[in-house]
């Protein structure tokens, strides 16, 4: 008896030592590594199908209902400076909302991004504007008077043409672009600076 309980026990002991060693000897698998996301392209036309932004206010103003321009502020600029306002009309049947500051870029002919974009300026928490339907809001846009030798930037910006804006609503993939005639500086001199948009 006292035989047999001592086989049993070895060939126990045996039977877990080659199966810890089985174990031992199995990886595991690697974890399926994620490719990054691609950007969202935004066309030059807007579109309705455009990815939502989670940060953009509950009643976010639709692409398809937007209305872009650039026209000249009311006191046309300061000393160095000239100043436009960026319009956003609602042609909607209801009244949308945007809050926060756009992202505005120059183009040039062949549609290339020149330089920088313009700074946003914006407050921490930037009022939510309602834009009732028909109605307009603005975002104002101070650009350095650069003229064609660089004015105040001279010797820090390569002055080139550009033919248009290309405007981002606030919290929008959506590109508008907006034809222009305008200075821009064709390096890495950021010349423009953009507001949050306010009540038009």
């Amino acid at each position: 008896m006292r035989t047999s309980m001592i086989v049993a026990a070895c060939s126990l002991a045996v039977g877990l030592l080659l199966t810890g060693c089985a174990g031992a000897g199995t990886s595991p698998s690697p974890s399926p590594t994620a490719s990054p996301a691609s950007s969202p392209s935004a066309s030059p036309t807007p579109t309705s199908t455009a990815s939502v932004d989670p940060n953009a206010p509950a009643g976010q103003c639709a692409d398809d209902v937007l209305e872009v321009t650039v026209r000249t502020a009311p006191d046309g600029g300061s000393a160095g400076h000239t100043n436009s306002q960026v319009v956003f009309t609602n042609t909607g049947s209801t009244s949308c909302e945007l809050r926060g500051a756009p992202g505005v870029s120059v183009l040039d002919a062949s549609g290339a991004q020149l330089g920088e974009p313009a700074d946003q300026s914006e407050p921490a928490s930037p009022p939510t504007i309602t834009i009732a339907a028909g109605g307009t809001a603005f975002a104002a846009l101070s650009a350095v008077n650069i003229g064609t030798d660089g004015g105040p930037l001279a010797g820090s910006c390569t002055v080139a043409e550009g033919t248009a804006y290309r405007v981002y609503p606030p919290h929008s993939f959506t590109a508008f672009d907006v034809s222009a005639t305008v200075p821009a500086c064709s390096n890495s001199t950021v010349w423009m600076d953009v507001m949050a948009v306010e009540a038009g």
